[in-house]
């Protein structure tokens, strides 16, 4: 029976000791201790028994694992909370024409045009006419009559017209006394102008008596115009108490020139006092339009300057500058802002037919443009203290610039210097941007 140790601790031994084993000569070497199996044990013969693995080499690939679990966990964690690119637009810049307009809300007018009042105060008749009717000056538009009066208007009248005709009779009583008053005034002065040449009378009678006959016809011219002004009175009186008892002549509104009928304000027949608008009248082929303009922006135009007419309902038209008007006035905005603004009148090059009177519509007025120039949209731009700014995509991150900005229309901006044909910027940056931030443009 063989015996087989089951387990021996590995012996460590130098050089010399290998020698020493090689020969089987070494004295005094401690064998391994020989280990008798356990009872019952069964021992096969040429097959050594299983070896376990060492504690060191299982201990080693659990830190292995271990490590590569916590960069995972490491990488993942670093892949969620870096930040993510910013989306934004973009736009490259690039050379082009360029156009700075003025925009400003306008409106149709006619140029010649005439408001139709009444002259006098009465009762308007019906306006037979329609917006839109042709009239040549002066067609009457408008009749007006006398409105009656009440009882008692009308009994103070027949009395002003008593007393007025009263006053009258007496001026031509007292005319008539005066008249002969002169009358005899003058055969006294024949008289004593005969005595005087026979001696009879000094001069100076004759001086008084021509200073008589001079101071009757003084009071004949007194009296006359006193009875003209109760022939007046006596008028005046009769006219009151025919307009008191709806009997006076009506009164006839013309039309001051040719054209057609622009506005009614009421064709119902109605009481009006004098100066009440009835109508207006002018030539609609006649157009011009007028634009509110701050004025801030009208001292840019200048007479002859192109204009761009849209937003009536049709296609665009063309008009130029005629006049800026030289006076501004105060207008306060919606918002409460008080705003200088001034009429800007611009001539139509080809008015359409469907184009009327108070047609409402946005003027675009050219005051610059250029050829070929370096633009970007307005939409980058960034205003500040020292100047404008924008942001510049490069290498994936955005960049603050500094940039020098011309001129600067609705849309783009006339570029100066501080940027290339080329590059790429962005559009309406947001507060959340950050200089050196990355970004990723949107789509």
């Amino acid at each position: 029976m063989i015996t087989t140790p089951l387990y021996s601790e590995p012996r460590r031994h130098s050089a010399t000791d290998d020698g020493a084993s090689r020969s089987g000569a070494a004295v005094g070497e401690a064998l391994p201790a020989v280990v008798a199996p356990a009872p019952g044990a069964a021992v096969s013969a040429g097959r050594p028994p299983a070896r376990p693995r060492p504690r060191k080499r299982v201990v080693t690939r659990a830190r292995a694992i271990a490590a590569v679990v916590l960069v995972a966990v490491a990488a993942l964690v670093f892949a969620v909370m870096r930040p993510q690119p910013l989306d934004v637009d973009v736009a490259r810049v690039a050379r082009g024409d360029m156009h700075v307009t003025v925009d400003a809300d306008a409106v149709t007018r006619v140029r010649a045009r005439f408001t139709v009042a009444a002259p006098v105060t009465g009762l308007v008749e019906r306006i037979a006419l329609a917006e839109g009717d042709s009239v040549r000056a002066g067609d009457v538009v408008a009749v007006i009559t006398a409105s009656p009066a009440d009882p008692t208007s009308r009994r103070m009248a027949a009395a002003r017209l008593e007393v007025a005709r009263a006053t009258l009779g007496e001026a031509e009583a007292r005319a008539r006394q005066v008249q002969a008053n002169l009358a005899q005034a003058e055969r006294d002065l024949a008289r004593t102008q005969r005595l005087a040449a026979a001696g009879a009378l000094a001069e100076r009678d004759v001086e008084s008596a021509t200073l008589a006959v001079t101071a009757r016809r003084s009071d004949l011219d007194a009296v006359r115009a006193q009875s003209r002004l109760a022939a007046a009175e006596v008028a005046q009186a009769r006219a009151a108490l025919d307009a008191a008892a709806g009997t006076a002549a009506p009164a006839t509104v013309r039309a001051p020139g040719a054209g057609r009928v622009l506005r009614i304000p009421e064709r119902s027949a109605r009481v009006a006092t004098a100066g009440t608008p009835l109508l207006e009248v002018g030539d609609p082929a006649s157009l011009e339009v007028s634009a509110d303009v701050l004025s801030i922006d009208a001292a840019s135009i200048r007479a002859g300057q192109e204009v761009a007419l849209r937003g009536w309902g049709g296609a665009p038209l063309a008009g130029r500058v005629r006049r800026v008007e030289p006076s501004a006035r105060t207008h306060v905005s919606a918002l409460g802002v008080e705003e200088q603004r001034l009429a800007v009148i611009i001539d139509l090059d080809r008015p359409p037919p469907t184009l009327g009177d108070g047609y409402r519509l946005v003027a675009s007025t050219t005051v610059w443009e250029g050829r070929g120039v370096l633009r970007v949209p307005a939409g980058a731009l960034l205003r500040t203290s020292a100047g404008w700014q924008l942001f510049v995509v490069e290498d994936g991150r955005a960049r603050r610039r500094d940039v020098r900005i011309g001129h600067v229309g609705g849309a783009d901006a006339e570029v100066l210097g501080g940027l290339r044909e080329g590059e790429t910027i962005v559009l309406f940056p947001s507060d959340k941007l950050r200089d050196g931030e990355r970004v990723r443009a949107r789509g």
